[in-house]
């Protein structure tokens, strides 16, 4: 339905998308790691405004990691300034704050509640493979003090960075229920908002082992992210890793419009599609969607997915908008 990040001017190309929205009246507000962190676009895809300007004062965002639409304010999680950053639809900064926890991954429902998967409490890193414990919780954009879930296993690295291939796990939230998936198998951790455990949902899939063409394509994503900037430094920290046995079990976490649950499959390089199994709140499987390995999901409407699409030739990251059919 729409394409951006596929012209010619400054204002149409990304230097590397971290997020997308689409707003009630159809224009898409765009998270990007340039100049202006928040960029938006009219349906028919023409720059309208751009928001969120590089920098350290209020309203300005250092590094965006990522956009976040809780409700009808837009958040950016600035990971070099340590807060996050409330502006409006229309736009306007509202207000930063901050949680007494340092973020690693965190989502957000529309009461700007926040589930966090923090960094690991204690310092453990060194240069060989490891998987630290790191604390997860939930958090309010207010004084509340945070619940935590629990100290669960983390983003699987070598040495300082994540690992190519490993586990990463995810965190999204809805209006009554918190989810963590550790990525070990094909399982969601499920919490109410106060803390407590419910079940699990999981579904029995095989390991699949990793291969070459899987570490190149992941090497490939990670430069789309970060832009073509990093390539060098990329392929330099790929090149001195091994090659992990199988690879995880899940990758993303989305709450759609709906409060269902998506849960996508790890994208294999020799697949143009990946499986995603949708979940209601309560926990019944409602579907299974395909869609393109090259995309990754950032947010499901009800009548269409948003997010970023790199294509596998020309490696430009653009963000893409696909209608949506439910049955």
């Amino acid at each position: 339905m729409l394409r951006l990040g596929v012209g010619n001017s400054d204002a149409d190309i990304f230097t590397a998308p971290a997020g997308a929205t689409r707003l009630p009246n159809g224009h898409v507000v765009v998270g990007d790691l340039g100049d202006w962190a928040l960029r938006e676009y009219s349906p028919s895809g023409l720059p309208v405004k751009q928001f969120g300007r590089k920098g350290k004062g209020p309203g300005e965002v250092s590094y965006l990691a990522p956009l976040l639409r809780c409700g009808d304010s837009l958040v950016a999680n600035d990971i070099v300034g340590s807060q996050l950053s409330v502006f409006s639809t229309g736009g306007q900064f509202v207000r930063a704050f901050r949680i007494k926890a340092p973020i690693y991954r965190v989502g957000c429902n529309a009461r700007l509640q926040l589930v966090v998967m923090g960094w690991e409490t204690k310092p453990t890193m060194h240069g060989g493979l490891h998987r630290p414990l790191y604390p997860y919780l939930i958090a309010s954009a207010d004084t509340t003090p945070p619940i935590l879930l629990g100290e669960f296993p983390g983003s699987e690295r070598f040495g300082p960075r994540p690992y190519p291939l490993g586990r990463e796990p995810r965190v999204a939230i809805g209006s009554a229920r918190a989810y963590v998936a550790l990525a070990d198998s094909f399982e969601v951790l499920v919490f109410d908002l106060q803390g407590k455990a419910l079940r699990s949902l999981a579904v029995r899939r095989p390991r699949i082992a990793a291969t070459a063409a899987d570490l190149v394509a992941a090497r490939e994503a990670e430069i789309a992210a970060l832009g073509e900037r990093a390539r060098s430094r990329v392929e330099s920290d790929y090149a001195s890793m091994p090659l992990p046995k199988n690879l995880p079990a899940t990758r993303e976490l989305i709450v759609d419009a709906d409060d269902n649950l998506w849960v996508q499959d790890y994208p294999r390089a020799s697949s143009a599609t990946v499986r995603w199994t949708v979940f209601a709140p309560t926990g019944t499987m409602l579907a299974t969607i395909a869609l393109p390995t090259a995309f990754e999901l950032y947010e499901a409407g009800r009548d269409y997915v948003l997010g970023r699409y790199v294509d596998p030739n020309e490696a430009v990251p653009e963000v893409r908008l696909y209608r949506l059919t439910r049955r």
